[in-house]
């Protein structure tokens, strides 16, 4: 016998009915049950009950039968359904604001967020997860990914160890991303590809970074989300959005092409340095010559950031702002003083520079078109042909240049300070505060950047000189 076929229900509808009935549903999954029991197990009206069932047997998700009424197979996977979608839409109410900075044509799975460790930069989370990854990558068997830009330059050191050490690493990186390495750090691309396990590869990515890391059978995957070339947020995740992410990394790298003999063409000794063996490379801060600053010392209070990220092939601190007072620190080796105008550091209108025979640190205001907080000192007093630490400091009343710990200037100023959230660039000067730069045009050395929110003190400058001078700094290079 055929069986008549029954009027079609919308699945909006079906979904509708199964979220809004779910409790009674789901103790339909174990029925029959009659109104009274329905009534016994669940906390409302007789009339709702009624409704209810009435619904449910008009979208076909319940049936009458012996004893009462019972969920249909139909009913059973609208009411899985609809909580999955349940799950799916908190994971992704939990995860919008990490993602806000993406564009709406970003492929990313719900998958990957259901589930997953969502933090914002600068929340004690997010250290935390970066901390994972940082031990993730250390201890992995094999590391894959795709990237943009640099998520952390400190995590290049350990991707750097395990290639060295034979794990599997593959990375496909932006064009931009590769010319940075390369002219910033060639000597780590030759490291990770050439004498280590590494396999890079150069093409389109997404906007977002992602690395998988797989230790044993497990694997562990990270999403970073970047705002305006800043980190913004970090997502980790393993499972089945392990999985997806991995595939996602073999879809891009299809994409892709191999950039061995490109980085076999590098001079591994090229570009931007530091002090040679004795530089804690890719981004990370100096290490201290003799101890670590006990909590409060004046050389850690107020810090905002010390090292330096990357930035198109420049070096560019974390982005960062203050108000009323500041501190820029950092040690300089250049090669001609002379050589016109050489921006040293520029954070927003804050500048250090080597400019007419001068260096010079200020406060430009951009509204009067106006140099304040101005201090300078002629370059033939500065010692040449070694390491000088430089140091500007400024609190709405006194400005002071340092140069070795000593104070070669100072200036009365009340010009109100304000520096919005941005990067310090280092070498070279904003085209404006928002897109693009200058090509670099400082000749030289720079090293251990350092961006405060508080004028240190002369005492404080002092033994900030003595414990961070790069001829006394160590580096095990692990």
């Amino acid at each position: 016998m055929a069986l008549e076929p029954s009027c079609h229900v919308p699945m909006t509808t079906i979904l509708h009915t199964a979220r809004r009935r779910s409790a009674i549903l789901d103790h339909l999954r174990d029925g029959p049950l009659d109104k009274r029991d329905l009534l016994d197990r669940v906390a409302a009206s007789r009339s709702t009950v009624d409704r209810a069932v009435e619904e449910l047997l008009d979208t076909e998700l319940a049936r009458a039968v012996d004893g009462g009424y019972e969920a249909t197979t139909a009913g059973v996977l609208a009411l899985e359904r609809s909580r999955a979608f349940d799950r799916d839409a908190d994971a992704i109410s939990t995860a919008a604001p990490a993602l806000a900075p993406l564009w709406k044509e970003s492929v990313i799975d719900v998958t990957f967020i259901r589930g997953a460790d969502v933090s914002s930069i600068g929340n004690a989370d997010a250290v935390g997860l970066l901390a994972d990854l940082g031990s993730s990558i250390r201890n992995t068997d094999e590391i894959e990914g795709t990237f943009p830009q640099i998520a952390r330059p400190s995590l290049l050191g350990p991707i750097r160890s395990r290639a060295g050490a034979g794990a599997d690493v593959t990375f496909t990186l932006s064009r931009s991303l590769f010319e940075t390495l390369a002219s910033t750090f060639p000597g780590w691309l030759r490291e990770v590809a050439v004498d280590g396990n590494g396999d890079l590869a150069v093409g389109p990515v997404p906007e977002y970074g992602l690395i998988v890391c797989r230790s044993g059978d497990e694997r562990e995957a990270y999403l970073f989300v970047y705002d305006d070339g800043r980190l913004h947020a970090v997502l980790r995740n393993d499972g089945e959005a392990a999985a997806w992410a991995a595939d996602r990394i073999a879809a891009v790298r299809a994409g892709a092409s191999d950039c061995r003999e490109r980085i076999e063409d590098l001079d591994a000794d090229a570009g931007f340095t530091g002090v040679g063996d004795a530089t804690p490379p890719f981004g990370e801060a100096s290490a201290v010559a003799e101890s670590i600053p006990d909590e409060g010392d004046e050389r850690t209070d107020g810090l905002l950031a010390s090292g330096y990220a990357i930035d198109d092939g420049k070096l560019r601190t974390p982005a960062f702002g203050t108000r009323e007072a500041c501190t820029v620190a950092f040690w300089m080796q250049p090669t001609d003083r002379g050589a016109g105008w050489q921006i040293l550091l520029k954070w927003d209108h804050l500048v250090v520079a080597l400019r007419r025979g001068e260096l010079h640190g200020m406060v430009y205001d951009p509204d009067q078109e106006e140099r304040r907080a101005y201090t300078a000192v002629p370059t033939p007093d500065i010692p040449d042909g070694r390491w000088q630490h430089v140091a500007y400091t400024y609190d709405e009343s006194r400005a002071r240049l340092y140069v070795d710990g000593e104070r070669v200037d100072e200036t009365e100023d009340d010009y109100p300070l304000r520096i919005d959230e941005i990067g310090a660039a280092l070498g070279y000067h904003y085209r404006n505060r928002d897109a693009g730069v200058h090509d670099p045009t400082y000749e030289g050395r720079l090293y251990d950047a350092r961006l405060y929110e508080v004028a240190l003190s002369p005492d404080a400058i002092d033994r900030l000189v003595t414990a961070t001078d790069p001829t006394a700094a160590v580096w095990d290079g692990s």
